[in-house]
């Protein structure tokens, strides 16, 4: 019986964290309402998600706080950056689509791709922020190899975002105070995986 109500039984670790993603997610809601502040945001509720997956997380509050600071001013550029990239992507789109030519169809193919690889590399960016120290050029570009040199993973990403959104969609009300949260913690165990491979070996006990 004193098993059954011991702290460290996997139920209540388990419970623990549902605890801590229902939190991580009204906070993500509250700092993302600007809406300039969404890549803020987001690295912060993924820095203290992935240390949440890995049995580390401290302050909740305190941590998501201090992320949200250090990369308030990178997170914020790439957002915008990444707002304006979809829009003349957007707009590219929309625009073949109403062209009949051949030439059309194919560049129409053509940008979609483009589309596909650049939101491939968006998944990555903002936990890469949130883990490592590189200038705004270098997370990008790192963004993207990872994104191809995974891609099976990145895959999966992908489907749990879509898997994601359209559970939002569907459920709004309940999303609010859980969805996003707990989308941003089943990816934190794929960005772990992933990440912790280009932590050197010496390193990797503090991650």
């Amino acid at each position: 019986m004193g098993r059954l109500f011991n702290m460290d039984n996997p139920f209540f670790r388990f419970m623990g964290k549902m605890v801590d993603v229902l939190w991580l997610n009204i906070i993500w809601l509250v700092f993302s309402l600007p809406i300039v502040t969404i890549g803020a945001s987001t690295t912060a509720m993924i820095c203290v998600m992935m240390k949440v997956v890995r049995d580390r997380e401290g302050y909740i509050w305190r941590d998501f706080w201090k992320s949200f600071k250090i990369n308030f001013k990178q997170s914020t550029i790439m957002w915008i950056g990444i707002i304006l990239v979809y829009s003349v992507l957007g707009t590219d789109i929309y625009f073949f689509m109403n062209q009949t030519s051949a030439y059309s169809r194919l560049l129409l193919s053509f940008m979609i791709g483009v589309t596909l690889v650049v939101t491939c590399a968006c998944i990555y960016i903002f936990p890469l922020q949130a883990q490592f120290e590189n200038p705004i050029k270098q997370t990008v570009k790192n963004a993207l190899i990872i994104s191809m040199k995974h891609m099976p993973w990145t895959l999966l990403l992908l489907l749990i975002l879509i898997g994601g959104g359209i559970g939002i969609y569907l459920f709004f009300a309940l999303a609010m105070f859980f969805g996003f949260g707990l989308i941003a913690f089943v990816c934190a165990y794929i960005f772990n995986h992933i990440f912790i491979r280009y932590i050197p070996e010496d390193k990797r006990d503090d991650y």
